[in-house]
């Protein structure tokens, strides 16, 4: 959930107002009546824990780069996921490994040691990265499954790092110390599955070509919010916001949107006339007023036949000045006019300038880093 939200805006849904100035609270088996005053520091204490937790995963996603790739839940830890190969070829992998272990030779490739069925990639006393495996339907590893390769940092080796000579892990972070996500995944790319590949293709009949097809799911990445100059590639991250914003039921901080409805409304202005869909845009801004003034549905379902995107726009800006003197914004709200937002980029012909689009970038990235963070740590099996 969103932080800093005052008691009575409904955006916590640990907590319920029962009358004016009392708060029943639920915490774990708990229940409990407070003030509203004595709601506010709780929840000013829930807030700094909460806030200070937040800070520690955002900085050790950034700085092992694993935000790009996706964050999956094994027997005994949690790990992520940046690779899936078919299962012949993480054989080969791991017979490499295996027999290169560190302690069966000294030439640049006798870097590993065998954990079980992981690969423990070393540099002796510590470890650079641990890449485990995991097959994408079941245990049964059978010739033609498909097997993830996952990336993993043991505990104990951070730990190990934070009572030793560094301060902290984050300064062993590096080619020389403890390898990143992305790190690991080009490593794997580009240096070692093509010396696993060229080092048994030479010792068997198997070509190096069909070894480079059990790459089964290696794609490239859609391009970072600020790097986007094409409407439609701000499309994937709205729909990163509108599965958030469907799930949430509660509500949210206005501060949040104000930016977000204020650009986005602004670079679809100069939308062409003859957008289809007008039904379901006007259906979703209609929607939005409905809830506040139910009486006026029949008469704006008669005036449908004139519907027109001038007519849409002025729904859109009157949600932009809804928003600005709102405290607090209803989720579904939010849903429907990302989803408005979304059918418009994706079937209007739309002209705008730069500047629009840069505003509209920089408005829609706290958003979307908000969704990402509940998503992947608040929702993750949702």
């Amino acid at each position: 959930m969103t932080l800093t939200n005052k008691p009575h805006w409904k955006c916590r849904p640990f907590l319920k107002q029962i009358d004016e100035n009392a708060f029943e609270i639920y915490l774990g088996n708990t229940t409990v009546i407070l003030s509203e005053l004595e709601t506010k520091d709780l929840c000013l204490c829930i807030d700094e824990v909460c806030q200070q937790y937040k800070n520690s995963i955002i900085e050790f996603e950034n700085n092992l780069e694993t935000w790009k790739f996706e964050l999956v839940s094994l027997a005994n830890f949690r790990g992520i996921k940046i690779l899936s190969v078919k299962n012949e070829l993480w054989n080969l992998m791991y017979k490499f490994a295996c027999e290169f272990d560190y302690i069966k030779g000294k030439s640049e490739w006798h870097l590993f040691h065998q954990e079980d069925i992981s690969i423990r990639i070393s540099r002796g006393i510590r470890d650079h990265v641990f890449i485990v495996p995991q097959a994408s339907n079941s245990w049964t590893l059978r010739h033609n499954s498909e097997i993830n390769i996952i990336y993993f940092i043991n505990e104990v080796h951070l730990q190990s790092l934070e009572t030793g000579k560094l301060n902290s892990w984050k300064q062993d972070i590096g080619p020389r110390g403890t390898w990143t996500a992305k790190y690991t995944q080009q490593w794997l790319l580009k240096k070692y599955i093509p010396k696993v590949i060229d080092y048994y293709s030479q010792k068997s009949e198997l070509l190096a070509a069909e070894l480079l097809s059990l790459i089964t799911n290696y794609k490239s990445q859609r391009p970072d919010i600020q790097e986007i100059n094409n409407l439609n590639d701000l499309v994937s991250y709205l729909r990163d916001i509108q599965s958030w914003l469907h799930l949430y039921v509660d509500n949210i901080a206005a501060t949040l949107f104000r930016s977000y409805y204020t650009a986005f409304t602004d670079l679809v202005r100069n939308t062409d006339s003859a957008i289809n869909g007008m039904d379901y845009i006007m259906g979703n801004l209609h929607s939005i007023d409905w809830q506040k003034t139910p009486d006026n549905m029949t008469s704006k379902l008669i005036d449908s036949k004139n519907w027109n995107f001038k007519i849409a726009l002025d729904g859109l800006e009157k949600q932009v000045a809804r928003i600005n003197i709102c405290q607090y914004e209803n989720s579904y709200n939010a849903d429907l006019i990302t989803r408005t937002f979304i059918w418009i980029i994706e079937n209007g012909k739309i002209s705008f300038s730069q500047s629009q689009l840069n505003a509209a970038k920089q408005a829609l990235l706290p958003l979307w880093e908000q969704s990402r963070f509940e998503m992947r740590h608040v929702y993750p099996n949702r």
